[in-house]
């Protein structure tokens, strides 16, 4: 199966000393970063610079449920601003993180989230940006993979997904496995996500255990983007260079 491989970094001290990566084909970085004073993209990776992903942005958008108008429009005129300086840098997509559990058991919070998700995905695409609705495994079950599509589908828009996975938990392989075949074929965009300083590692054994469940996923080239943490330093980035070309 053929697949392009990306990395992710949530601190500037990540991003200044990553290593060029040639088996690496794009960046992600946390939507915060080109606040910092002293962000830079190194020039190996300025053309490999893919996407802004916001990982507390579930947060964010569940306070704006019970916001009164001003606020929401404030929210979006930020938004918009961060979008188009996403766009400056040459990224191309954003993602969006979500809290399915209170979506899933609350129809007033998932139709009000609905509206939210409808702007931004607007905001976005006006400056050129892909949205992409996160879903982190585990977290949501194998059996609401369902739910997540019908909710997903009710926004009446393309929005694509990204799966953050966290392999080392408990049922996490497995849930992957029956989400990947449940999730309509577009569904190609993968992080792997694991806390190097707690001691886990990306090993050949385990990428080519979550290889065999993307396979379900039915993606022609899926796109495994690796996260080792906020803590991580750039041997692990290096360790993903080998694994990856194994």
């Amino acid at each position: 199966m053929k697949l392009r491989y990306g990395v992710a970094v949530s601190t500037v001290e990540q991003l200044q000393e990553l290593p060029a990566l040639p088996k690496v084909d794009f960046l992600e970085i946390a939507s915060a970063l080109p606040e910092h004073p002293d962000f830079a993209v190194p020039s190996f990776w300025q053309k490999r610079l893919r996407r802004a992903t916001g990982r507390s942005e579930a947060r964010t958008l569940g306070s704006l449920i019970d916001a009164g108008g001003s606020i929401r429009q404030e929210f979006f005129r930020v938004f918009g601003a961060q979008c188009r300086k996403f766009a400056g840098y040459g990224i191309g997509e954003i993602s969006l993180g979500i809290d399915w559990e209170t979506v899933f058991h609350d129809p007033d919070y998932a139709s009000a989230l609905r509206d939210i998700l409808r702007t931004c995905y607007g905001i976005a695409v006006k400056n050129g940006l892909t949205a992409l609705l996160e879903v982190r495994i585990p977290g949501i079950g194998a059996g609401q993979a369902m739910e997540f599509i019908k909710f997903r589908n009710s926004l009446l828009l393309p929005v694509r997904t990204l799966i953050d996975l966290h392999p080392h938990e408990p049922g996490a392989l497995d849930m992957l496995a029956v989400f990947s075949g449940q999730l309509p074929f577009e569904s190609s965009k993968f992080r792997i996500s694991v806390d190097v300083s707690g001691g886990n590692y990306l090993s050949e054994q385990l990428l080519h255990r979550i290889k065999e469940s993307l396979h379900k996923s039915g993606a022609e080239v899926p796109e495994l983007c690796f996260y080792p943490g906020k803590n991580a330093d750039k041997t692990a980035y290096e360790q993903f260079n080998m694994v990856s070309g194994s």
